[in-house]
């Protein structure tokens, strides 16, 4: 059997590094694969993309991809993708000898929803957003009105759209070319597989849940001194970690639900923030607390060293599929929080890896702060890095991908 992996890149973005975590994965256990790419950044013999002679053409198409983009006039902040273009990724996967064209974040005009339709192998889509089920949108609201679930009408354009539904245009567009197309639809949490069963794009999809694969032999435990020594952290006090707060402006990312709990938890003297992913800004906000910024960590063993070194990983969003940062910190046994929603209960099991917090409530995550801390011990440290390896180990992970490759072959030899 031999699969091939289709991304925009191999390790920019959450997304790409969940993919190439897959084909890294699939290599250890001896499945043939390889990754197909628009834009290559490691030096893997084993991931391919277009010519820089192809690529350096694509760039215009990527710039008339945006400026139709912009006909559709939008309040919300979330990514938005057309997928009109395409790349000549396409021809790479029609050349090929694979028996299994696994697509994952396609986005950035990596391939067009015309030439998805058109691959010439049995197509697995592995789901990292809510794009492929919505229009344009990446997310976009999850509730009975939503339009993924009633289909894209002119009657049901949401408040925040403004002249031309590129969205709805978008959308037609996808059930047009994907409706008939007998795709396997993968997404790494429960939350995700439940839209995608009700939406309207994949209703009567074979729809399966398989986490993202860890390398637990990477994200691991080590020695919490030093960690923060390595990272020049306090060695004293109680780190609490999270991402960028750059994403203030999305809302879905939940950064003022974090700061009024952080603020909550201002009486805690030995308390520090810890913020990866961002340098120091020229303002620096006031959270209540005094904060630490390690700026943007671009491997993983670094990102381990900032796992081991905090005492409590928040994750904060209002919405997520299946977030890395919540899975890489309990593999190295650092505990969670979050809300108890979407695909967060997928990921923490509540006052055992960490705690879930009452939806949206602030004060409530500021209980899930403490708490973590105050129940910090072996034996929390323990459970958190035990569900790690049961559920998101690349062991576990790659045998269910290769057992669902090997079924869809096995159906069309019947």
């Amino acid at each position: 059997m031999r699969v091939n992996i289709i991304s925009n890149s191999d390790t920019a973005g959450g997304a790409a590094r969940a993919a190439y975590r897959l084909h890294l994965a699939l290599n250890k256990i001896n499945i043939e694969n390889q990754m197909v790419v628009k834009h290559k950044f490691s030096d893997d013999y084993a991931v391919i993309s277009p010519s820089k002679i192809k690529l350096a053409c694509s760039k215009g198409i990527d710039l008339v991809s945006k400026k139709l983009q912009k006909i559709q006039k939008t309040k919300n902040p979330i990514l938005h993708s057309a997928n009109f273009f395409g790349s000549d990724v396409f021809k790479i996967i029609q050349k090929s000898d694979a028996d299994i064209i696994n697509i994952h974040w396609i986005n950035g005009e990596t391939l067009s929803i015309k030439q998805i339709s058109k691959i010439n192998k049995p197509v697995v889509m592995t789901l990292h957003d809510m794009w492929a089920f919505c229009g344009g949108e990446h997310y976009c609201s999850d509730d009975v009105n939503s339009r993924f679930r009633l289909g894209y009408s002119a009657n049901n354009k949401v408040d925040l759209l403004s002249g031309i539904d590129l969205n709805r245009f978008i959308w037609n567009e996808k059930m047009k070319y994907w409706k008939a197309k007998n795709f396997t639809i993968v997404t790494p949490s429960q939350w995700l597989s439940q839209c995608a069963k009700e939406s309207m794009l994949f209703k009567g999809c074979n729809i399966v849940t398989i986490p993202n694969a860890l390398d637990i032999d990477v994200f691991k435990p080590i020695d919490k001194k030093i960690a923060r020594e390595l990272l020049n952290l306090p060695l004293e006090g109680k780190l609490v970690g999270f991402g960028a707060l750059g994403g203030s402006k999305d809302l879905r990312k939940g950064f003022d639900l974090l700061e009024e709990a952080l603020k909550k938890l201002s009486f805690k003297e030995d308390y520090r923030c810890v913020v990866f992913g961002q340098s120091t800004p020229k303002k620096v906000p006031n959270l209540g607390l005094p904060i630490n910024y390690i700026g943007h960590l671009n491997d993983d063993i670094t990102l381990a060293l900032f796992y081991n070194a905090i005492d409590v990983m928040v994750v904060p969003s209002r919405q997520e599929n299946l977030p890395q940062t919540a899975t890489e910190s309990q593999a190295c046994g650092t505990p969670v929080v979050a809300f108890n929603t979407t695909g967060f209960p997928d990921v923490i099991e509540h006052k055992v890896t960490g705690y879930l917090a009452n939806v949206f409530d602030s004060n409530d995550l500021a209980s899930g702060i403490k708490w973590c801390i105050d129940n910090y011990s072996h034996d929390l440290h323990s459970k958190c890095r035990d569900r790690a390896v049961s559920l998101w180990s690349q062991n576990v992970i790659s045998k269910k991908y290769t057992q669902l490759y090997y079924s869809i072959i096995n159906s069309r030899d019947i």
